[in-house]
């Protein structure tokens, strides 16, 4: 079996250095365009892929990065993928992925694994709140780590999130503007910082409505079928909410279940209001009406700290970067 090439292969075909070509391949050091180009027909001529192993046995960047999402089936952490992704191909990373289910324990195991391919950094959305703390208080020994979504006030982790205060804000004024006054809020969970935020941004249009306490908090668990059988119960109440206010998108997809499960019109019956923006919200009608986070802004900004942290930049202080949501008002909503 005939050995797979190497750097002094790609070199030698490319008629420069060694050193040059590692350069184009690792992307150490600026190397001029005519050798670039060189460089990479002969990559490309010979099939030639880079030993991350080898790299890592060396001690050198390993030109790997780690990405840790609680869910990979919920599309909200798989955009985020997709966009981490892509800036780690365009930048000449590989991204290796793993999946928490939500789970602490398993998170630990996860990025032990991650941190054992010798990862030159991270991208995660912790299980928890404070999981990643914990796990830094214990001694574990990170890369450069940057936080998204989760785990906001972390000490020593530059963070990413959305603005979920306002978007909660938004998303119950404009059903309030509708004059629905009975509005029911469908999470998971409410012990997330995240949904925290959004509840609170949606009781504070309730309260400057005169309307404080006044909000069904309804929460259904992880699941899809969870999550539509507490909503279907609010709904088969005598006093049914005329409008679902639900913080994530697989909260908007059960709400939405519950409704034509029971023959309810929307939004003749009940609005319907979402949290992200994902294709499917406009593949059947009504268009649903949600309020959407900036996913591509996510992967950009945390890439860009990332970067920064992994080319040296140690001695700055943590960043905290909070990105603006927007309501995209369709069709899922009307008066009450």
């Amino acid at each position: 079996m005939a050995k797979p090439p190497t750097i002094r292969d790609v070199a030698a075909r490319a008629g420069v250095s060694v050193a040059t070509a590692s350069n184009v391949v690792n992307r150490n050091r600026p190397v001029g365009e005519a050798s670039r180009v060189r460089v990479l027909a002969a990559i490309a001529e010979l099939d030639y892929r880079v030993d991350r192993a080898a790299s890592a046995l060396r001690g050198a960047a390993t030109r790997l990065v780690g990405m840790m999402v609680p869910d990979i089936t919920n599309v909200f952490f798989a955009s985020l993928v997709y966009g981490v992704e892509a800036l780690a191909q365009r930048d000449g990373y590989d991204l290796l992925l793993v999946s928490t289910s939500e789970d602490a324990a398993i998170e630990r195991r996860r990025l032990a694994a991650l941190v054992g391919r010798r990862i030159d950094g991270l991208v995660a959305v912790p299980a928890t709140d404070d999981s990643m703390t914990a796990l830094s208080a214990s001694g574990a020994r990170l890369p450069p780590t940057v936080l998204l979504d989760r785990g906001a006030d972390a000490p020593g982790f530059d963070t990413v999130r959305a603005d979920g205060a306002s978007g909660g804000y938004d998303a119950a004024r404009h059903l309030l503007d509708l004059g629905h006054r009975d509005i029911a809020i469908l999470a998971h969970s409410e012990h997330l910082r995240n949904i925290a935020e959004r509840i609170a941004g949606c009781r504070r249009a309730l309260d400057e409505a005169g309307l404080a306490g006044r909000e069904r908090l309804v929460c259904g668990g992880h699941d899809l079928e969870s999550l539509r059988g507490a909503i279907e119960r609010e709904f088969r109440r005598a006093e049914r909410p005329t409008a679902i206010f639900a913080l994530t998108n697989v909260c908007a997809l059960a709400a939405l279940k519950a409704a034509r499960g029971l023959g309810l019109d929307v939004p003749g019956d009940v609005s319907i209001v979402g949290f992200d923006d994902f294709d499917w919200m406009l593949a059947l009608r009504p268009y649903l009406t949600t309020v959407a986070q900036p996913v591509d802004e996510f992967a950009a900004s945390a890439w860009s700290l990332l970067m920064r942290r992994m080319a040296g930049d140690a001695a700055s202080e943590v960043e905290r970067i909070l990105l603006p949501c927007a309501l995209k008002v369709r069709e899922s909503t009307g008066p009450c």
